[in-house]
């Protein structure tokens, strides 16, 4: 099972937050990075908006400076947790802390203010959206051999409502003729504070 996501994107970490409490014991989740401010690139974003794309960027830099996968994905849960369950903006300290929390060197961080990891950052994204197969936000998640953009939750599911939402998707994935099921969501997630 692999999920694609941006630590800031709340999607993704309520993604993370569910899968992680559902998955069966014995599965395995792997974490891989795409980014909210590659996706976005070249495009009018609203204001809103900006500061997230922003922030996607130097985390997604800072990530692509992490040369083991699993110290990125302890850096990638340290920073969402900050982001979005203790409602941290993504600056240079919250960075730092993120990477000791990780086991990795603070001076990690500088690389969040130059460009010579957007290449790699580009290719990490890259990576995300060929596993769809199409441009996709964040998350994205392989399960069942199958890739599909979300899932999208709104807020993190009971322990028996993550179970069946998990057994839900890998009866979906085991279709072959199914490729998307959607309905509308009303304003942001409700986030668990951590």
């Amino acid at each position: 099972m692999v999920l694609y996501g941006d630590p800031v994107c709340p999607f993704a970490w309520l993604a993370y937050r569910w899968l992680t409490e559902a998955l069966p014991d014995g599965q395995r989740l792997r974490v891989r990075p795409m980014s909210l401010a590659v996706l976005n690139e070249g495009q009018e974003v609203a204001a809103g908006h900006r500061r997230r794309i922003e922030e996607s960027r130097l985390t997604g830099r800072v990530l692509m400076a992490v040369e083991d996968p699993q110290a990125a994905v302890g850096l990638h849960v340290a920073v969402a947790r900050r982001v979005h369950e203790q409602g941290m903006p993504v600056d240079a300290n919250l960075l730092r802390a993120a990477l000791a929390e990780a086991g990795l060197s603070e001076h990690l961080a500088t690389a969040a203010t130059g460009t010579d990891r957007d290449a790699a950052l580009r290719v990490a994204h890259q990576a995300s959206q060929d596993a769809l197969g199409e441009p996709g936000g964040s998350p994205i998640t392989t399960i069942g051999g199958r890739t599909f953009f979300g899932p999208v939750l709104t807020e993190l599911p009971t322990p028996a409502g993550g179970r069946a939402l998990f057994d839900a998707l890998l009866t979906v994935a085991s279709v072959p003729g199914f490729a998307e099921l959607r309905r509308h969501r009303d304003g942001a997630p409700t986030m668990p504070k951590g």
